[in-house]
Parts: structure tokens; sequence; C-alpha cells
């Protein structure tokens, strides 16, 4: 019997029984079937109506929306539940016939009321070189938790980045990145390569 082999066996058994003993025995969850062409637009759909009233009537309270085919949700984050259910109300009477039972309202920390003036300002600053390192985007993080500034290497450990960021944003947690430098800002944007 080939030792290395009955080793790597042992192994696998172990990280099975580990994994199946985390989950209380229970058997691994089956993948969600495959969503058809019909429920995904209507998700679609779903999406932009929220999405159009959540930046105008309701920036107040509207974070972000993250589309979930596999779970058949738009998850709407909003800082207010009960404002959150009235732009989902708002969306159903903008657009008749778009489906809102598909909404999963998730409590988020800031909304795009909050956090929009803050990215003008960081960006601002960063087009006008005013920032003591590069910033190659920022925005708001996809739960609404915060902002995601993207930078270089040295950007994402400098202090004095934070600092100055930490200025602008008021308060508003900022979560850093190494990235790649956006070489334009239309429909066709690509990113520019590492020289």
């Amino acid at each position: 019997m080939n030792p290395h082999r009955s080793i790597a066996a042992w192994s696998a058994g172990l990280l099975a029984s580990l994994l199946l003993g985390a989950c209380g025995g229970a058997a691994e969850p089956r993948p969600a079937s495959p969503i058809d062409g019909r429920t995904y637009s209507a998700l679609q759909n779903l999406e932009s109506a929220l999405g159009e009233q959540g930046r105008a009537d309701f920036k107040d309270t509207f974070g972000a929306l993250q589309l979930d085919p596999a779970g058949r949700h738009v998850i709407l984050f909003a800082t207010d539940e009960a404002r959150a259910r009235t732009l989902v109300e708002a969306a159903a009477a903008a657009h008749p016939g778009v489906e809102t039972s598909y909404t999963l309202i998730r409590k988020c920390r800031y909304s795009r009321g909050t956090v929009d003036p803050v990215l003008d300002l960081i960006a601002e600053a960063a087009k006008s070189n005013r920032l003591p390192a590069p910033v190659h985007s920022v925005a708001m993080l996809p739960d609404g938790s915060g902002i995601r500034i993207a930078t270089t290497k040295a950007g994402t450990t400098s202090k004095q980045l934070k600092d100055a960021v930490a200025e602008l944003a008021g308060g508003i947690g900022v979560s850093y990145e190494e990235g790649l430098p956006i070489v334009s800002l239309d429909a066709t944007a690509t990113l520019s390569q590492p020289t």
C-alpha cells in the first residue's frame, strides 16, 4: 500500500468529518436550481424600480441594492426598515406590475444621501491631486456599511492618505484595497496595466 495515498485519504476523511461536525452532521445543502429567464427579468425590473426610487425621493434611507438570482431576491439595504417598505410601495406605484415580493430588506449603516456627498468630496480631492497618495476609485460598499477606496499598494497602508480621507469622510467608515487606475470613465472604461 502506498503510504502517501493512505495519508492523503486519512486527511481527506478527517477534513470531511470536521466539516460535517461543524455543520451538525447535516447533509450538504443542494445547489439552487437554475433561475429561469422570466424570474431573472422580474428581478432586474424590480432592482431598476427600487434603484430609481432610492436615488430620488428616498436617498435619506436608501443604501444599496444587491441582485441575488440564486436566492431569487433583490436585497434592499436601507437605514430605516419602515421607510424602506414605503420605498418598495413607491416603486410598485411608479411601475405597475413590478414583482415587489422578491424584495428582501436589510439594515445598513449609511444612506446614499449621507455617503454620496462624501464620495464627491474624495473624488474631487483625488482629481485635483490634493491627496497624499493616488485614489483610483471611491464607492459605497455593496452593503451600505461604508466607503471603499482603491489605491496603490503603498496607499493601502498610508497614514497620510487615511488621515486626509478621514477628514473628508466625517466619521464614515473607509476601507482600502489595492487597485488599478481607471483610464476612462465612460461605458467602455478600461483598467491601465502596471508598468
